[in-house]
């Protein structure tokens, strides 16, 4: 299999796991293999790619000119150099002449930075890892921001020709984000020096991509907005005008999700999705259906649709709650994508990388979102 088709697979497995009929043994066993067939591939890549460099010639005569023209060329975070001395930068192995000025012919602050390819495949796992990424809008503007929604709109009026125009009395609020710390340390032994450079880089951008997006995951839904991003749950102050409780000891009826459907103002309706975890799906929306009687639950592959709204799955939502609304209303700002600070811990002989990223998030229209819970007591 080639890379690509190995890619694919891995992403319909993913999805196939989703489903409750699948074979999980088989799954892991095929998953294990194409890891497996996937690191050999790189590998061999990274060395027919080390051999054609080595054999690749250079005219005599041409030989000072381009030494002195390769001396001169200035080296990007993009440039395949760079990224070759950052990764074996951050596992001590000794730079060629070209890497050392790779790593430093940008600025004094460049021998931090992540490379431009890596930095990309950390943004690209994370929201792999945290499907509500994807969901919601997404900004990368450093620093703080601060940014204009609408609030009070007013409709547009019929004019009499000729008639004078009245400004109308359309509000707009402003929504700030700030900057707060996700961090993640991977620690690993000094063996990491052994691994190609395109495994490495694989490696480490799976470990941190994946912890810190699941953080970033957790508050989208349950950040508390007190030093720390805001999450649906603390967008409102959940009551009778925008929840509907179903009582403690109570299950969930249909008229209890046609309610719900009820309080979202239609303004939201066109892109608002369901955001449940996969135990209240199955066990509080599910036994609605009756295929005889009704279609409130609908499944096409993977996906699921409660009267036709998609379903997002995650398992950060409570057990028995729900929220229904336009999830594209939350902003969310990688003030600071991923960055990783590395070094050497003598004591037990092993690489520590601290994956840091700056995130905020808030909701700026919080009447987009209405929310299905359940009673405590």
């Amino acid at each position: 299999m080639t890379l690509k088709e190995i890619e694919k697979r891995l992403s319909e497995i993913k999805e196939e796991l989703e489903s409750p009929e699948a074979d999980i043994d088989a799954l892991n066993k095929e998953v294990d293999n194409l890891i497996e067939e996937r690191k050999k591939i790189i590998e061999k890549a990274e060395e027919r790619k080390k051999t054609l460099e080595r054999i690749k010639e250079i005219p005599l005569e041409a030989g000072e000119h381009v030494v002195k023209k390769e001396e001169e060329r200035a080296f990007g975070r993009d440039s395949k150099e760079y990224r070759s001395a950052y990764l074996k930068k951050i596992r001590g192995l000794e730079l060629s002449e070209v890497e050392k000025r790779a790593f430093t012919s940008n600025s004094a602050s460049a021998g931090a930075a992540i490379p431009t390819q890596t930095a990309n495949e950390i943004i690209k796992k994370m929201k792999q890892y945290a499907p509500l990424l994807e969901e919601i809008t997404l900004l990368q503007v450093s620093g703080n921001v601060k940014f204009a929604v609408e609030d009070t709109v007013a409709d547009a009026e019929m004019h009499a020709e000729n008639g004078a125009i009245t400004p109308t009395t359309d509000k707009l609020k402003e929504v700030t984000l700030g900057s707060y710390e996700i961090t993640k340390l991977v620690q690993v032994s000094k063996t990491v020096a052994t691994m190609s450079i395109d495994a490495f880089e694989a490696w480490l951008v799976d470990m941190i991509a994946e912890k810190v997006s699941e953080k970033i995951n957790s508050y989208l839904v349950n950040g508390t907005g007190e030093n720390q991003p805001t999450g649906i749950e603390k967008t409102n102050t959940w009551g009778a005008d925008n929840s509907i409780t179903v009582g403690a000891s109570a299950s969930l009826t249909s008229k209890n999700v046609q309610d719900l459907i009820g309080l979202l103002n239609g303004a939201y309706d066109k892109n608002a999705k369901f955001l449940m975890n996969k135990k209240t799906l199955f066990t509080d929306f599910m036994p609605l259906q009756d295929n005889s009687k009704n279609s409130i639950v609908t499944v096409q592959g993977n996906k699921y649709f409660v009267y036709g709204y998609p379903v997002q799955l995650d398992d950060n939502v409570a057990t028995h709650d729900a929220y229904l609304g336009d999830l594209k209303k939350i902003i969310g700002n990688l003030s600071e994508a991923i960055n990783i600070v590395f070094g050497f811990d003598i004591n037990t002989n092993s690489f520590k990388y601290l994956g840091c990223a700056m995130f905020d998030s808030k909701t700026a229209v919080p009447e987009a979102f209405v929310k299905l819970k359940k009673a405590t007591s």
